[in-house]
């Protein structure tokens, strides 16, 4: 899921269409677009993704699902160190960029002001209810605008900033991720594409051989009775022989293809085994910001949470100096 946010970030980068784009441990950041998804598939031959765009004011852009089926000959065409699943990112960033043409230049500025004042409900809603609300529909509404002398602006800027060029450091955590695993990740669709083709054959192979067996053992049976209703002891001692040797040469057709079949699960188990998750541990990190101190712990989202309680925290502070703020705010 981790790589699949980032080559999608990527891809939309390439339209160079929007301004930052940035993958977030979860939709708690503040953007002027979210776009989150859900894998319904991935086994290396189809890709298959739920995807969602909305924006800041609560205006859902796409709600569908994206597919793409890999090639049989994709490897055999020069697709050796792709990335298969490529295609189905392209389509999504393409479906996205399409929407943005119909969005006025009006609408974006509105969003890119709705996304500060919703920044602002995260910090203090107590401070900014009066510029921003939420209808009945759930969308937010600008109910009025900051001046920009207003003291209340300067600090909401300041920290609007620093959380920016703190999900900016989460980018290269990303970034190393992705190159880290790339590798690895290629060698896990090339090889288990190969071994679901193996086990197709397999399992093709074993019914094809279980139908022989099944038409020799009918044939023996037919031998056995042909000799039986013979009168001379010659056939019916021959038809017996049929019979049997019939019979377990069947069986050993039957046997074999039980034996595919059992090679075939030997894939599967392979492909699940692969398929592990991995967990996203961040080394640790101290951040100082206006005399406060922090240390950030566990996993990006964890490490996250933390930070935008340090925020909240920060921003109590400044608004009520003479104040003492519990830091478990």
């Amino acid at each position: 899921s981790i790589r699949f946010a980032y080559k999608l970030k990527t891809f939309i980068e390439e339209n160079d269409k929007f301004g930052a784009v940035r993958v977030v441990p979860d939709l708690n950041a503040t953007s002027d677009l979210y776009i989150s998804g859900k894998i319904l598939e991935s086994n290396s031959e189809e890709v298959e993704l739920d995807i969602k765009v909305a924006d800041i004011s609560g205006n859902l852009w796409i709600n569908d699902e994206f597919e793409h089926k890999v090639p049989e000959d994709f490897y055999d065409k020069g697709g050796y160190n792709e990335d298969s699943y490529d295609p189905v990112f392209q389509k999504i960033a393409k479906r996205i960029e399409d929407k943005l043409q119909f969005i006025s230049t009006k609408n974006i500025d509105d969003l890119k002001y709705i996304s500060d004042l919703r920044f602002g409900l995260n910090l203090s809603e107590e401070s900014f209810s009066e510029n921003i609300f939420q209808d009945d529909k759930g969308k937010y509404i600008i109910r009025a605008k900051l001046d920009k002398a207003d003291p209340k602006f300067s600090r909401l800027a300041n920290l609007r900033i620093r959380d920016q060029l703190f999900i900016d450091e989460l980018q290269v955590f990303y970034m190393n991720f992705d190159e880290n695993i790339d590798s690895s990740y290629l060698t896990w669709q090339r090889q288990t594409f190969q071994e679901k083709q193996a086990e197709s054959k397999a399992r093709g192979e074993a019914v094809g051989k279980a139908l022989g067996g099944i038409l020799l053992l009918g044939a023996a049976v037919i031998a056995a009775m042909a000799g039986a209703q013979s009168g001379d002891a010659g056939s019916q001692a021959l038809g017996t022989l049929g019979a049997v040797t019939g019979s377990v040469a069947g069986a050993s057709l039957i046997q074999d293809s039980f034996k595919k079949s059992a090679e075939a699960k030997v894939h599967r188990d392979a492909i699940e085994e692969l398929g592990r998750s991995l967990d996203l541990e961040m080394s640790a990190k101290v951040i100082e910001l206006n005399d406060d101190t922090i240390e950030l712990t566990g996993t990006a989202k964890e490490q996250f949470s933390q930070w935008r309680l340090f925020l909240k925290r920060i921003y109590e502070k400044e608004k009520t100096p003479d104040v003492n703020i519990p830091d478990n705010i």
